[in-house]
């Protein structure tokens, strides 16, 4: 059996092993723990890894999720075994796409032919929303009656493609009609591989900045996100000399994924509950992405 982190953000946050400095450029990172599911939320499509000693290499399963609306679905994979980015231990593995379920929290039930192999109760891996392209030049970004994934715990997870960024650029958001409440050590950043970038410090002047929500708005997020120009030309040369699966570099370090990334926000809504787990209700979430050389966010 696997030991799963749970109540993941918060706990992290509590323990005080959310890095502070690391952002998402490079592949210098904290390992993730280790996990029963990575990521512990995905979109749809997404392929997430299963790990568990029950699973037989070279055998295949049947995986169903199931939302707490009773939606379900399924996806099949075949067991292999390979270094775990917890720790480069060779462990079972089982990678799945995350199938057509409602957004929330989603159990997790793995066959093996018609037979319940193992479960995992839905605290332990959340359904949120496809992620959002953003870029490098001036934009704005609509979207009406947006919804996305609460997990278990209340928490809100956003989803965001930034592989066609590569200059510096601060982007901003914030949800009208859903006014949700929170502070910089309530957001985290985890990429689409489980390992988390950072926690946004209120010690990071410049960095980031966040504007307290109106009776119907959601408080609004600006981030400056460093240029990328530097790091994409070198590691090319890095990223030649990885191993076949693509995913460890020959020196025995992770390559690890700068640009697929979840937003996770732990926060209040205006009456001081938490969010419900499952669908956010329907709001306009406004993205706007602005070029900017330096950090200059107060």
């Amino acid at each position: 059996m696997r030991t799963w982190f749970g109540g993941t953000l918060l706990a992290l946050i509590a323990l005080g092993a959310a890095p502070r400095a690391y952002g998402f450029c490079g592949c210098d990172k904290p390992p993730p723990p280790l996990a029963n599911v990575r990521p512990f939320v995905g979109y749809p499509d997404q392929t997430i890894t299963l790990f568990d000693d029950r699973l037989v290499p070279g055998s295949r399963y049947t995986v169903q999720f199931t939302s707490r609306g009773g939606v379900s679905d399924w996806s099949r994979g075949k067991a292999v075994t390979k270094r775990d980015f917890a720790d480069g231990e060779l462990r079972s593995q089982l990678r799945v796409a995350v199938p057509a379920v409602s957004l929330g929290p989603s159990r997790i039930s793995v066959y093996r032919r018609d037979s319940l192999v193992y479960a995992l109760d839905d605290d332990q891996f959340t359904v949120t929303s496809e992620p959002i392209v953003l870029h490098d030049f001036e934009e704005t970004i609509t979207r009406d009656d947006y919804q996305t994934g609460v997990g278990a715990d209340g928490t809100v997870y956003l989803a965001f493609d930034l592989k066609a960024m590569t200059e510096a650029t601060t982007y901003s958001g914030m949800a009208l009609g859903y006014p949700f409440r929170f502070e910089g050590r309530n957001v985290a950043i985890f990429n689409a591989q489980g390992f988390l970038g950072e926690v946004l410090d209120p010690d990071s002047r410049g960095l980031f900045r966040i504007k307290p929500g109106g009776p119907w708005t959601s408080s609004a997020l600006d981030y400056w996100r460093h240029e990328f120009r530097t790091y994409k030309e070198d590691h090319r040369k890095r990223d030649a000399r990885r191993t076949l699966d693509g995913e460890w570099h020959v020196d025995g370090t992770p390559h690890v994924d700068n640009y697929h990334l979840v937003v996770a926000i732990s926060g209040t809504l205006a009456n001081g509950e938490k969010p419900q787990p499952g669908p956010t209700p329907p709001f306009r979430l406004v993205l706007t992405s602005t070029p900017a050389a330096s950090n200059n966010l107060q």
